[in-house]
């Protein structure tokens, strides 16, 4: 049975289509982590959807931040 959860991110950086896309696509790669979307018209902050039982916010954070970007947890949803 999957628990769902989704955080909003904010990431410092401003990050073109592409970058979106591969930062998207890694995340998607984690496991657990079943959603992964920025951009519209706020274009910083990206809503992460999870199964709450596998990976903890703080490690989709970490996994942000070993592609170089800095980010914060803004809210659980």
């Amino acid at each position: 049975m999957m628990h769902s959860a989704d955080i909003v991110v904010h990431i410092n950086e401003t990050l073109d289509g592409k970058q979106q896309e591969v930062l998207s696509d890694k995340l998607c790669r984690c496991d657990g982590v079943v959603s992964a979307e920025m951009g519209g018209k706020r274009p910083h902050f990206m809503i992460v959807g999870y199964n709450s039982l596998q990976p903890k916010p703080v490690e989709v954070i970490s996994n942000i931040r070993d592609s170089g970007l800095h980010a914060q947890l803004v809210a659980w949803l």
